[in-house]
Parts: structure tokens; C-alpha cells; sequence
């Protein structure tokens, strides 16, 4: 199978830098490297239209070649003197289980804990098909419709965040997907993000001087996290710019640590490049430590340091320069969020009071920590007691804990536990976090090690700026999952540095077994319970989030399929708001799977994105079909004219319509 071909190159591009590399390193820079040729390429192939499974096909062949050849043609004596500079390097940082095995039996079972969680969520990722609402509405339509298109070109979409949100994830899932003909392996880039984070932590941790138990320890940590056990088989991208982001701040620690290389310019401004350009929060959480790194800079070599930040930030700027110049040519902004969308989400009024009820209203999204330990039964759940306390915190500040200029959505206030990947809180793990730092506090003198203190700094600025620019909204959690994961390095270090063995090694195996409820009871992907991934169709999954549309769906696109029709029209809406109410990629699905060659295309959106209509395939597409989708019944759609045709209603299944000419 050619899917075959971007895995077998990332393990190639592991093997060249593991050369001269650390393995953990060289992991982190085969990822990026690997990274950075999927925009290139996506890229290059857009302006040609010629984004492909040939073209595909022989740029990641040709690609694995050349570092076949580069492996080869390596210095074997420098390999040879690399591999034990290596090995010396993991016995001596990380306390191998072959140098003291007597005793480390305990990290065995760690490592062995790690490796059954990822497999298990490795699992639900394969058999399971995307089905996050997020996916169904914007993230894996916009990979269809690159795929048609042959480019990652704006098109006319009733969807703007298909066009306008940052689109890595998605360009990585594009090339799976294209390789393999199916979706089947579109939710292994958050899942390949997980193992990636889980291995970033650890050297994380190692750069902040931790001991083998204190890696160890970060690692568990980072793979038991509820909102990323849950993210890890989806096609949503937290876990993905979570990954980059951590690559940045390993990079900029190895630089602090190590002394700037050239080396270090590309993989600093690369990771950062590949963060934003996965997800807008990458912006926020990156700052701090591009400010960190360029104040060293500027410290050891004075103005000399301006090449130091500077070609870290053109090669960032350099890949996201097409996305870019993509957004201003169609909203007259970098960025691309349109000012309705903007509104929703920004925090419309800026003041101290405001900024306490935000970080307080976000902590506490964490707070339902008896039900996270299944102790409902024994203790009355935390909720409650927080919420009140919430409400007499916003009565002491004088401000309506509800106001829409600082609350987003359906925020209702403190939620309980949840499996949902939209939502799902991580009170444990957040205890966890206070204790860490509350021992790092005790054990400061024993510790002497201000960089530790300082990477908490950084870490948490992100989480900062969410709360003072981000109104606060029941999916915010998911913006969190960047800080629980830099925040576990700093666990593992505080509980390795428990003296009472006993007591971290029980408090690291509570987090393990608190965990596994989210790897088996997923709500959208659940591997036991009478209703399971194994057991449930396909198609019916893909409905998981709103069965009462499977039905329609299925009846519209066979009505259309058995007409004969090759050209169908989408009318999702009406494409004035931004944001994700109608769900289109499921009729993608059916439409392929009865005629792989239709063609499918939104007509008439009443945005801005209609002033690309006379581009490229849109300009003489004539459908035979229209699919018309109204959520709101009083809404109906009998007729609808496009390119002087009528189009006339033969078929209604609420809410959905099919016309024909």
C-alpha cells in the first residue's frame, strides 16, 4: 500500500539523525523534518493543481531515496562512534533497565503501561472512522475537497473555517488519505502526535535535569491525560499543535542548555512554523518561549543575536507564508478569521476583574475531581461546591459570571466528568499539577534549579493569554491539553523527587488506572459496552454525534446516485454565519462509496468565499443535483436558481432536500 510511504519515511528520517543524535532527539527532528515536507509539497503541488496520488506517490518515494542514500553514504566510523556516544548518553541520563535492572522493574511496568494505552488508542483510531462533529463539518471536508481539487486553493464553501483555520492537521491527513484511497488512517496524526508528545516530555524533563524515574514518570503522565486519550483517535488537531509546541520548547531548552547551532535555527523556527500552522492556540503558547530563547540570545551575543531569532522566525514565516497570503487575498487579514467569527470567541472587554473570572472559570473546568476517582458514591462531586464558590467570587467582583462579552456558547458554568473530546475536563491530572508544584516549592533548595522554574513560567503564559483573550466556552478544555502536556515534565520531576518511594510510585499508578475509563467508554469511539466500534457499522458511526441524520442522508445520496447524476451541488445553509451546524463530509462518504467519480461542489454561499466561484472547476460546474440542507424546519426549500437553471425539489427527508433540473 503506498500509505506506506510517508510511515517508512519518517523511520528512515529517524535512523539519519539518530546517527548523530540522541534517539529521542533524533525522533523529535524526524518529525519535523517529516513535517515540514508535507507543507512543501502540499504546497508546491497546489500551484499545479496536481495534488495527487501519482505526484504524491513520487515525491515521497524520491524523498525516502535520498535518505536512504544520506544514511549510506554517512561516515560509517561516525556512525559507529555516534551509536555509542549514544548509548553511553541513554545509560548515563536516563538509568537504562540494562544498567540497573535490580530494582527498575517498577519503570518496566511504566513503560509497559505507556505502551498498552497507546496500542489500545491506536486501536479505536484505525477501526474507528473520524467522526468528531469538528471533522464532520470542517476538518475532513476541507481534505475532500482539496482532494478533488487537486489544491489546497480557496473554494466557495458555506463552511468559512474550511477555509481560513490553520491547516496542517488536515494537509497531513490530505497525504494519507490521497496514498491510501481511504479515511481509514486519517485519525493516526493525532494519534502518531501522541507517542511523539509522550517522547517529547520525557526529553523535555530530561533537559530540566530529571532522572530516568523523572522521564518515566512524564511520560505517564502525558499519555493518561483524559482530553488527550480521547483526541488521540480523532481527526481534531489539539494534540497535534500540542506536539509541535513541545518540539519548540525542547528545541529552545536544548538551545539554552547546549549553546545555539544551526541546527537548532531550523528546528526552533520549524517547529514553531508547523505550531501555528496546525492551530491558531499554537501563537499563544509559543510566544513565551520564542521570548525566552531570544533574551538568551540577546544575552550571550548581544546584537550579534538578531540571526539567532531571526532565521528561526523567517523559516516560521516561510512555512505559513502561502496560508497566509491565501487568507489576506480573501478576508483582507493574515489571520483569515472573518470579524463574526473573531467576535464569538474574543473577549470583548479587558479589566482585572474580568481576567480573575476567566482563569478561575477555566481551572475550574478541571474541578470534578470525585467522579475522576469514581468516588461519587462515598463523597458529594466538587462541582457544585465550585460553582458556588464561582458565583460569590463574580458577586465580589461586581460582574455577571454570564456576560456574553466574556462567555462564549452554552458555558452554563462548572461541568462534571465527561468522555467527550469537546469537553472532557482532566481534574486529576490538574491535582497532580498543583501537588508538583507544591513539592518543587518544598524541595526548592534541594532542587537549586531555576530553569525548572522558569520553563513553568513559560508553560503557563500560554494558558494565560487564553484566559485573558479567549471568552470562556464548555469546549475551552480543549485549548488546555497544550498545557497539561508541558506541565508534565515538571510532574515527573516533583513526584521522582518524593523520598518515600512507596508514595510516588502509588500516586503514578493511580493515574494510570484513573485513566483507562477514557480509553475504553470514548462517547464517540467506545471499544466496550453493547454498542462498540467492532460492532457498529461503519456509516452508522460516522453519525455517532446526530444518529437522526444517518437516515436522510442515506436516502438523499442514493436518490441522487440511482439518478445517474455525476455533478451535485451542496446548499448548506446559507453560508452567512461562521460556524458548524451543517454536516457535509458524511455525504462525501456516501456520495464515493456508490460513484467514486462525482463531483461535489457548494453553490452560491452567500459569503465571501462566493468571489472565488469563477475559479478553476467551479467556474463551468453545472450540477444535475442539488443536496439542500435546512436545519430549522420553517426554513424549507422548494426551488433554487443557479447559473439561470431552476432547480426543482423530488425528494425531502428533513432536513434534508434533493432538486434536480
Amino acid at each position: 500500500m503506498l500509505i506506506i510511504l510517508p510511515l517508512t519515511t519518517l523511520i528512515v528520517l529517524f535512523i539519519f539523525f539518530a546517527q548523530n543524535y540522541p534517539w529521542r532527539k533524533a525522533i523529535l527532528s524526524a518529525a519535523i523534518v517529516w513535517g515540514v515536507f508535507i507543507v512543501a509539497t502540499t504546497e508546491l503541488l497546489s500551484l499545479f493543481r496536481g495534488f495527487s496520488v501519482v505526484s504524491l506517490t513520487i515525491l515521497w518515494s524520491i524523498f525516502e531515496l535520498l535518505t536512504i542514500a544520506l544514511v549510506l553514504v554517512n561516515n560509517r566510523q561516525k556512525a559507529k562512534q555516534a551509536l555509542s556516544q549514544r548509548n553511553s548518553y541513554s545509560l548515563n541520563t536516563f538509568e537504562s533497565l540494562v544498567k540497573e535492572a535490580k530494582g527498575r522493574w517498577f519503570l518496566a511496568v511504566l513503560l509497559l503501561a505507556i505502551v498498552s494505552i497507546i496500542t489500545l488508542v491506536g486501536v479505536i483510531a484505525i477501526v474507528a472512522p473520524p467522526n468528531t462533529w469538528d471533522s464532520m463539518t470542517y476538518h475532513m471536508s476541507r481534505v475532500v475537497h482539496w482532494i478533488q481539487n487537486g489544491s489546497v486553493a480557496f473554494y466557495p464553501t458555506y463552511n468559512l473555517p474550511q477555509l481560513f483555520h490553520p491547516p496542517f492537521a488536515e494537509y497531513a491527513i490530505a497525504h494519507l488519505q490521497i496514498l491510501s484511497g481511504t479515511d481509514r488512517y486519517a485519525n493516526l496524526i493525532q494519534w502518531l502526535a501522541m507517542i511523539g508528545s509522550a517522547i517529547a516530555v520525557s526529553a523535555i524533563a530530561q533537559e530540566l535535569k530529571a532522572d530516568g524515574k523523572g522521564q518515566v514518570f512524564a511520560a505517564v503522565f502525558a499519555v493518561t491525560i483524559p482530553m488527550g486519550i480521547l483526541q488521540a483517535s480523532s481527526t481534531q488537531n489539539d494534540y497535534a499543535v500540542s506536539f509541535y509546541i513541545l518540539c519548540l520548547a525542547y528545541f529552545v531548552l536544548l538551545s539554552i542548555n547546549n549553546g545555539a547551532k544551526q541546527t537548532s535555527y531550523f528546528f526552533i523556527g520549524a517547529s514553531l512554523g508547523l505550531a501555528i500552522l496546525t492551530k491558531s492556540s499554537g501563537y499563544l503558547y509559543c510566544f513565551a518561549f520564542m521570548v525566552w530563547y531570544s533574551l538568551v540570545q540577546l544575552k550571550r551575543w548581544g546584537l550579534r543575536a538578531w540571526i539567532a531569532v531571526f532565521i528561526p522566525s523567517a523559516i516560521a514565516l516561510l512555512i505559513n507564508l502561502n496560508h497566509y497570503l491565501r487568507n489576506y487575498s480573501l478576508f483582507n487579514t493574515f489571520i483569515g478569521a472573518p470579524e463574526n467569527f473573531a467576535s464569538a470567541y474574543k473577549i470583548e472587554v479587558f479589566s482585572i476583574p474580568v481576567f480573575i473570572s476567566n482563569l478561575l472559570r477555566n481551572l475550574a473546568l478541571h474541578a470534578d475531581i470525585v467522579r475522576n476517582l469514581n468516588l461519587e458514591n462515598y463523597i458529594d462531586p466538587t462541582t457544585g461546591i465550585v460553582n458556588k464558590v464561582l458565583v460569590i467570587i463574580h458577586d465580589w467582583l461586581n460582574i455577571d459570571m454570564f456576560d456574553p462579552r466574556t462567555t462564549a456558547g452554552s458555558y452554563r458554568g462548572v461541568p462534571g466528568i465527561s468522555f467527550n473530546e469537546n469537553i472532557a475536563g482532566n481534574p486529576l491530572h490538574f491535582v497532580f499539577i498543583l501537588l508538583a508544584l507544591l513539592l518543587l516549592i518544598l524541595f526548592r533548595k534541594k532542587l537549586k534549579n531555576k530553569l525548572v522554574w522558569t520553563y513553568i513560567f513559560a508553560s503557563i503564559t500560554g494558558f494565560i493569554f487564553i484566559c485573558l483573550l479567549l471568552k470562556i466556552q464548555i469546549y475551552q478544555s480543549r485549548h488546555h491539553l497544550a498545557l497539561f502536556l508541558l506541565l508534565s515534565s515538571v510532574v515527573g520531576i516533583a513526584l521522582s523527587k518524593i523520598p518515600i518511594k512507596l508514595i510516588a510510585n502509588s500516586l503514578i499508578i493511580l493515574i494510570i488506572v484513573a485513566s483507562f475509563p477514557w480509553v475504553l467508554y470514548n462517547e464517540f469511539r467506545p471499544i466496550v459496552g453493547e454498542k462498540n466500534i467492532f460492532n457498529t457499522p461503519r456509516i452508522t458511526q460516522y453519525f455517532v454525534n446526530r444518529s437522526h441524520l444517518e437516515q436522510p442522508y442515506i436516502e438523499a445520496t442514493q436518490f441522487v446516485t440511482d439518478s445517474g447524476c455525476n455533478d451535485v451541488g451542496l446548499s448548506l445553509g446559507r453560508g452567512i454565519t461562521v460556524g458548524n451546524e451543517y454536516w457535509e463530509y458524511p455525504l462525501w462518504v456516501l456520495l464515493k462509496e456508490q460513484n467514486s467519480q462525482i463531483k461535489i461542489h457548494h453553490i452560491q454561499p452567500e459569503n465571501v468565499s462566493n468571489t472565488v466561484a469563477d475559479r478553476n472547476s467551479h467556474k463551468n460546474f453545472d450540477p444535475c443535483a442539488i443536496i439542500a440542507i435546512r436545519q430549522k424546519p420553517e426554513l424549507p426549500v422548494s426551488q433554487i436558481e443557479f447559473k439561470d437553471q431552476l432547480y426543482i425539489e423530488k425528494l425531502q427527508k428533513k432536513p434534508v432536500n434533493v432538486l434536480t433540473d
